[in-house]
C-alpha cells in the first residue's frame, strides 16, 4: 500500500514556523507529513514511525530533534537520521522513514 505525497509545488509550511532544530507537521490535508530542520537542512518524511505506526510528533505538533541530527519518536524513543530517515537506534530496527521530497523557496517549504 503506497502513500500519496503532495503534488510538487504544494506549499507545506512557512520555514519560520518550524523550530530550528525541530520539526512540525505540514499544513497539508493529505498524508500526514513531518517537516524537520536543523540549520539550513530541511527534510520531510511521512509522519509515521515504522515501529508501531504512531506519529513522529506529539499531539501538540512538537517533534523532537536531538543533537540537530536525529528525529526521535516521542512514544518509544526510536531515533532516525535527519538526513536519510534511517533508524539508528531504538525499537524500529533497520527501518527507514518514507521521504517526502521538499525544497525551500521564498521562506516556504514546498513539495518537490
Amino acid at each position: 500500500m503506497g502513500v500519496t505525497l503532495p503534488t510538487p509545488g504544494t506549499v507545506l509550511k512557512a520555514l519560520d514556523a518550524i523550530p530550528d532544530p525541530g520539526g512540525a507537521p505540514a499544513d497539508w490535508a493529505g498524508t500526514p507529513i513531518l517537516i524537520v530542520r536543523s540549520g539550513s537542512t530541511v527534510r520531510a518524511y511521512v509522519n509515521v514511525c515504522p515501529h508501531q505506526g504512531r506519529p513522529l510528533c506529539l499531539p501538540s505538533g512538537r517533534a523532537l530533534v536531538s543533537e540537530g541530527r536525529f528525529i526521535v519518536c516521542p512514544f518509544h524513543g526510536a531515533s532516525f537520521e535527519l538526513e536519510t530517515g534511517a533508524c539508528v537506534g531504538g525499537p524500529a530496527g533497520k527501518s527507514v522513514l518514507t521521504p517526502a521530497p521538499v525544497r525551500v523557496e521564498n521562506g516556504q517549504v514546498i513539495a518537490a
